[in-house]
This record gives C-alpha cells, structure tokens and sequence, in this order.
C-alpha cells in the first residue's frame, strides 16, 4: 500500500499552511511544529526533540503539551482525525509529517 501524498505549502511568517485544499492559519506553537517537521519531512522526529525545539531545551511541561499542539493541528488538517494522514504518530518514538512540499 503506497504512502498518501498530500500537498503542503507553507508560510512560516504567516502561519499560513495548506494540506491539499485545506488552509489553515496557525498558532505560535503550531508554527514551530509544522516548521520542525517540514524540516525533515517523512521522518521519524522523537517526543524529547520537538519538545526541546518548540518549547525550549529545559522545558519540563512532560508531554501533555505535545499531545495537545498536535491534537489541535490534527483538528485543522486531518481529514479524519482518528485516522491521521498528514501528522501521524511513530509508536515508541515521536511524530512524522507525510506529504510533498509544495514549491
């Protein structure tokens, strides 16, 4: 079975970002998350990594935070967010973004 291929384009200065035909505007935190992904996009990112990114090294807020920035980005992204095409999670290890990126 291939991989989804959704289109992602995204402004980081706006926080605009568009999966296929859904544009969103972000948050502050959803910025720093998509940003973070989209650099190493299809990747495996660990849980401690985008904490450390998007928080800040020394953060101890535990995941709770995680989980609710990419619930919140799920809702606005996903078409069925029970089902994640876009953001999906990397059991035991963190968080991937799926997709091509637009030019």
């Amino acid at each position: 079975m291939a991989l989804p291929s959704h289109t992602i384009a995204f402004d980081e200065s706006s926080g605009a970002l568009s999966v296929g035909e859904r544009r969103v505007v972000l948050t502050g935190t959803e910025r720093k998350l998509v940003a973070l992904l989209l650099e190493r996009l299809g990747e495996p990112i660990s849980h401690q990594e985008i904490r450390d990114r998007v928080w800040g090294e020394g953060w101890d807020g535990g995941d709770e935070a995680l989980r609710v920035a990419v619930n919140r980005l799920r809702k606005k992204i996903e078409l069925n967010q029970r089902k994640p095409e876009v953001l999906v999670s990397v059991r035991g290890i963190g968080y991937r973004l799926l997709g091509t990126r637009s030019a």
